[in-house]
């Protein structure tokens, strides 16, 4: 049966649940470097823990001693102890959840950069198998929920059990039988808990899935809306999102019944051991063997008993989302796809050659070979040129010389390295590449350009005169810092791909790559291109892919592919005399320009 168009979304699912201990522990490494902090909120809790009990203790030396008595005289020191320590707990708690606020923020802050840097270093196969918006949760969302844990969950949970323990302390240093009787309801509320949490468990991890996928959805159908209405695809986009939402309410259901029953039935255990206890309390004062004082103060103390029992219980809802966004954070942080470096790279530099030797390659390890045994060489100051039909394999060439990917047989070599051995940013630095689709990033046109580089206004001016881009910055409003939009969207197609030139001129590379990048371009831009590209030619060594033959039929020597092989080499000239291959595509795709007599 095949799969819904929606099974790709939920291709995250994680299969098999790590343990939960094991999960904890590899969150708390994150709290590691702020072990000063947490030592700090340590004694802050065990200092609010102690200030937990003191009240009742006061309430209970103020009731027998003073008001069972009827006088208040010689009360007023332990009026003002007591208004002093409530005090002095409320300086505590302020800086108790200051601190834990500033240590959750800080751990999370390493966390979410380490999950960007982490995605900086994925290959480009890993960014062809995962939409942007499944990517954009765990960065976003899934973090946030980890923040959620650390600020009111994992640390606050040792504060309520160090609040616990003062108080089971207490009352049992003041009564046994009364401490035995609140104590009663920790089996029925462990079982009811672990119950609670085999249910919710798998419920919360598949409603942070279906999450993730409808996030993942929407980003990639706001980024194709206009292909969306252009096809009236309206209405079975609508369709498929309303089945995300379905299945992601039918999980977000599923983990509300859990509350629905959990919530309730802490508080019915807890009410009834209150009960209990005032029932026990009563029979005792009959007997004489309890003080009203006493009675107060564990009343008193019972409530906060519970409290940070119900607070475990609502804190539970907190760690459940975090574990589940934890185990997708770690799925992708323990993601290996990338390409590596080694750790002492061999110096790159390109005086001679660029050679594919044997160059054998394919996108998955079963799949088909995009390229099979290739060979050839890019002398410096050379211009190459690649043809073939779609699915020759033309644009992998490029993707194998950057080494977005690496080879499966065979190498390729700058100067006699093979790339795999060269720094990768050194060996990028070679290359200057202009795609078909260009990318523009939001911000000014200058910034586009510089890319981050230094900026140096001399390269610049220059770059704008060799890349034709000058009469668009004068027509501009604001000129060089004239906002060009999401994804460059006030620029045209044209102007985006002179801009791409002008990145690439700035670079400054030794190596000009071009794939298809006057294929969607009016006459008069293609033109202007033409002429950058002829400039740059001349003092760059040029790799071009192209169909168009007006940008190819100069080129010293071009590349026949065919099925991902190199079936023919040579000159325009050359190649068209022997009616081979490449005359047959100048018949078939480039007569239509008019340029072949």
């Amino acid at each position: 049966m095949a799969d819904s168009p929606s099974s790709f979304f939920h291709s995250d699912q994680v299969d098999q649940q790590p343990g939960r201990h094991a999960l904890l522990a590899r969150l708390v490494g994150y709290l590691r470097p702020y072990w000063a902090g947490l030592c700090a909120l340590l004694v802050l809790m065990a200092a609010g823990a102690v200030l937990d009990v003191l009240p009742s203790e006061f309430t209970l030396r103020l009731i027998d001693h003073h008001l069972a008595k009827g006088t208040m005289r010689g009360s007023g020191p332990l009026v003002a102890a007591f208004l002093g320590f409530v005090l002095l707990g409320f300086v505590v708690q302020v800086l108790r959840y200051g601190l834990l606020a500033w240590v959750g923020q800080m751990a999370m802050l390493d966390l979410r950069m380490q999950v960007f840097r982490h995605l900086m270093k994925r290959s480009t196969h890993f960014f062809h198998r995962n939409p942007v918006g499944r990517l954009m949760t765990r960065v976003i969302s899934d973090v946030q929920n980890l923040n959620e844990m650390f600020s009111s969950g994992f640390v606050a949970i040792v504060g309520d059990a160090l609040s616990l323990t003062a108080i089971v302390i207490w009352m049992f240093s003041k009564h046994v039988g009364l401490a035995l009787v609140a104590v009663g309801i920790m089996p029925l509320l462990l079982l009811s808990t672990e119950i609670f949490r085999r249910y919710a468990s798998a419920a919360y991890r598949e409603t942070q899935g279906r999450y993730a996928a409808i996030q993942a959805y929407l980003a990639e159908q706001l980024s194709g809306i206009s292909l969306v209405q252009m096809n009236g695809q309206e209405a079975a986009s609508r369709a498929l999102f309303g089945d995300l939402n379905q299945k992601y309410l039918d999980a977000f259901l599923r983990t509300i019944f859990a509350y629905a029953v959990f919530f309730p039935v802490v508080e019915f255990i807890t009410n009834g051991t209150l009960a209990a206890l005032i029932l026990y309390s009563g029979y005792k004062l009959q007997a004489g063997t309890l003080t009203l004082g006493l009675l107060l103060a564990f009343i008193q103390q019972s409530g906060r008993f519970f409290r940070p029992i119900r607070e475990l219980a609502e804190r539970y809802n907190v760690m459940q989302t975090a574990l589940a966004s934890s185990e997708r954070i770690f799925k992708l942080l323990d993601n290996q796809d990338e390409i590596r470096e080694v750790a002492d790279p061999k110096p790159v530099a390109f005086t001679k050659e660029v050679r594919l030797e044997g160059v054998t390659f394919a996108y998955e390890p079963e799949g088909r070979k995009v390229v099979r045994d290739l060979s050839g060489v890019i002398p410096k100051g050379r211009r190459v040129a690649v043809v073939g039909h779609t699915g020759a394999g033309k644009s992998t060439l490029i993707n194998l010389l950057m080494r977005f990917y690496d080879v499966d047989g065979g190498r390729v070599t700058v100067d006699g390295v093979d790339v795999r051995e060269a720094s990768l940013k050194r060996l990028r630095g070679l290359f200057g590449l202009v795609l078909q689709d260009v990318f523009v990033f939001s911000g000014t046109l200058e910034e586009n350009i510089v890319l981050g580089r230094p900026h140096n206004a001399e390269r610049l001016a220059s770059v704008l005169e060799q890349s034709q881009l000058e009469d668009l910055v004068g027509r501009l409003p604001m000129g060089l810092l004239t906002q060009v939009g999401e994804r460059g969207q006030k620029l045209s197609a044209g102007e985006r791909q002179l801009v791409a030139f002008a990145r690439m001129l700035y670079q400054e590379p030794e190596i000009l790559l071009l794939d298809e990048a006057t294929a969607n371009i009016d006459s008069e831009t293609e033109n202007k291109i033409q002429q950058v590209i002829e400039r740059v030619s001349h003092r760059l060594t040029t790799f071009t892919i192209a169909h168009r033959l007006s940008t190819i039929k100069d080129a010293d020597e071009i590349w026949v592919m065919d099925q991902g092989q190199l079936v023919e080499r040579g000159s325009h000239d050359g190649l068209m005399e022997q009616g081979g291959t490449y005359a047959k595509l100048v018949r078939l795709q480039f007569e239509g320009e008019g340029a072949v007599s």
